[in-house]
């Protein structure tokens, strides 16, 4: 049976294990992001009324610098920034609002603003993630590692050099409870053929989760999944809210 106590020998070893682990950490993210928008049912059509046409007009990007470049380093991570998206954010916003105002029924989408009854601009105010983690957790984590390493080894200077690898193994490999929070805040403005204001809102989506993620673990794409793609979607139920009744106070009956 090989001793623990030949672990000096075998050091090379677990420092590479620990060396192939931090690389992973600055490899993680390294992919395009993609925004990939739920389809979702929402019923919002304006019964016995005409669908008024309607041209998407610009999006202005009118988000903080720290959302566009994104900011933090592994305690706090604040992302996707410009760089790490497929397509750029407001091309983003504006492909997920016509897919759910396609499938409210509520508007038809008219590829030409001369086509158009109304023409809808967009203000994207914010359209971010947040990744918290504690450095408390991972204190805990490597007290277990180290635990172990004392516990294995044979004497003290073992359970020492023991100890401080598996604390630093244990930092890295053991996934860790992070706090994840998306958000996205737009503003809508319809306007007349004339150019002149008839309605304009502003509406705030947020999601919250919690999820247990190693410390070589940048689950960018995933978190935007599962998180974001929420959040947007609160904010345009939000605002299509109070688009439907602002045209249904305008609406004229079908056929008339």
């Amino acid at each position: 049976m090989t001793s623990l106590a030949s672990f000096p020998a075998r050091r090379p070893l677990f420092l590479s294990v620990l060396l192939v682990l931090l690389l992973g950490l600055a490899s993680c993210g390294s992919q395009k992001i993609t925004f990939i928008y739920p389809d979702e049912a929402m019923e919002g059509q304006l019964r016995l009324m005409k669908m008024p046409p309607v041209y998407l007009d610009s999006v202005t990007d009118m988000r903080p610098p720290s959302q566009k470049e994104g900011q933090g380093h592994f305690f706090h991570i604040m992302y996707p920034g410009d760089d790490s998206w497929e397509v750029p954010a407001t091309q983003i916003y504006a492909e997920a609002l016509a897919q759910d105002l396609e499938q409210t029924h509520m508007v038809e989408l008219v590829p030409l603003q001369a086509q158009a009854e109304y023409i809808l601009s967009l203000d994207l105010l914010a359209l971010t993630c947040e990744l918290n983690r504690s450095p408390a957790a991972f204190l805990l984590t490597g007290a277990i590692g180290a635990g172990a390493g004392m516990a294995l080894g044979e004497d003290g200077s073992d359970r020492a050099k023991l100890g401080a690898v598996l604390a630093a193994i244990a930092m890295v490999a053991i996934p860790v409870p992070t706090n994840n929070r998306a958000e996205a805040e737009i503003r809508l403005t319809l306007r007349d053929r004339s150019g002149d204001i008839l309605w304009q809102k502003s509406c705030f989506g947020e999601y919250e989760a919690k999820k247990y993620l190693t410390a070589t673990a940048r689950e960018d794409q995933q978190l935007v999944n599962e998180h974001l793609t929420k959040a947007v979607k609160r904010a345009n139920a939000c605002l299509l809210g109070q688009l439907r009744q602002f045209l249904l106070e305008r609406a004229q009956p079908s056929g008339s």
